[in-house]
């Protein structure tokens, strides 16, 4: 059985109720979150926030001490990349969860953030992308070369009348 040591986590406590009471967006606070947790070292650092945040937000949700070691983990995936971070506030949490968690690389995760944000996809649809392992039938650009050309439409996709009906 695991006996949690006392410790005192009333500073990562007074920091939480500053971030619930500025009420920003869903993707800062659960990244700012994940940045309180990491700065922790104590093991039990998630499972304290979660409980602390459960019991003192009754109408707020999404405070599981599972999800809080996704927050952490996602800002621990973006904290030397603020460029992606950025990218990766602006696509849902769930859509971010689904790339953490099957995507090993800076460049995959990248490449999917910025798919899902050009083309919309749903978490079923992303899934199923990444199941098919969609970034790697791609070819760098030149102008950067973590991205990948197919997430342009091609022109032959346009559907006109021109390009519908068949010549004779």
């Amino acid at each position: 059985m695991n006996v949690r040591k006392p410790v005192d986590y009333s500073a990562i406590f007074t920091a939480l109720d500053g971030l619930m009471a500025a009420n920003p967006p869903q993707m800062k606070l659960y990244c700012e979150i994940g940045k309180l947790v990491n700065y922790r070292a104590e093991k039990g650092a998630a499972v304290a926030a979660a409980e602390y945040l459960t019991n003192a937000y009754l109408d707020a949700s999404g405070f599981s001490p599972r999800n809080l070691r996704r927050m952490r983990e996602f800002y621990r995936a973006y904290e030397n990349t603020p460029e992606i971070l950025t990218e990766a506030m602006t696509i849902s949490w769930t859509q971010n969860i689904v790339i953490l968690e099957n995507c090993e690389t800076v460049e995959e995760r990248t490449w999917y953030i910025d798919a899902v944000r050009r083309f919309h996809w749903s978490k079923a649809k992303l899934l199923s992308k990444i199941a098919e392992g969609a970034h790697k039938n791609d070819t760098p650009s030149q102008d950067n070369p973590h991205r990948k050309l197919s997430l342009d439409i091609a022109d032959e996709l346009c559907y006109t009348e021109e390009n519908t009906t068949s010549k004779e």
